[in-house]
Parts: C-alpha cells; structure tokens; sequence
C-alpha cells in the first residue's frame, strides 16, 4: 500500500474525530445520554476512525506502534456488533479524552509525510 493511500486514511480518521468532538461539544453527558441523533453521529465517527484503521497499510501501523491503532478498531467492533452494549460513559470519555490525543500524533504524522 502507498504513503499516499495511508495518508488518505489518515485524513479520514483526523477528520472523524473532529467532528465527534464538535457533536460532543454541543452537549453535556446526561443530554448526551438522552439525545439518539448526537449519539449515533458520534458513534458513526468512531466507526469509521476504526475502519479507517483497518485500512492503513500493516507497514504503516507497525511504523507507528505508539498509537492506538488496535483500540480504535475494537471499540470499532464493539459498537458495530454489541451496540446495546456500548454505554454513552465509556463513549463520552473516549471521545473527550483519547480522541484529541489520537488527531493530534495523526496530524503530526500527515504533516511527517509533507516534509
């Protein structure tokens, strides 16, 4: 797989968490809680951050060890086959706190790529 295709991914999935993180901001947990349409938007964000993952190359991934490629994908898995499952509190959290992390080392490594 190419540096240009890996990049492409990379844009989707600095893309996704920035718009789950403006769903959340326009929110607090108990309404969050309540409100299926910022719900499934954000949960839809976090699908496709892990099937972005999935596509970027195994070099890639193994190049970038230190971030969290497997997590994104198993939250991944387990919204799309266990989302009764999912509670909003471990959804509210990943989104506030592990998805800033996760866009900021992703748009590190596109700005890497340009130089």
């Amino acid at each position: 797989m190419s540096v240009s295709r890996d990049k492409l991914y990379l844009f989707h999935i600095k893309d996704a968490a920035g718009k789950a993180a403006n769903y959340l901001s326009k929110t607090n947990l108990a309404e969050f809680s309540k409100n299926n349409l910022d719900y499934d938007a954000i949960l839809m964000q976090i699908i496709v951050i892990g099937e972005s993952v999935n596509s970027l190359s195994d070099e890639f991934k193994e190049k970038h060890r230190e971030l969290p490629w497997y997590e994104a994908v198993g939250l991944r898995n387990r919204i799309a086959h266990g989302y009764f499952d999912v509670k909003p509190e471990v959804v509210w959290k990943t989104v506030e706190q592990d998805l800033p992390k996760l866009r900021k080392q992703v748009q590190d490594i596109i700005e890497e790529l340009d130089t």
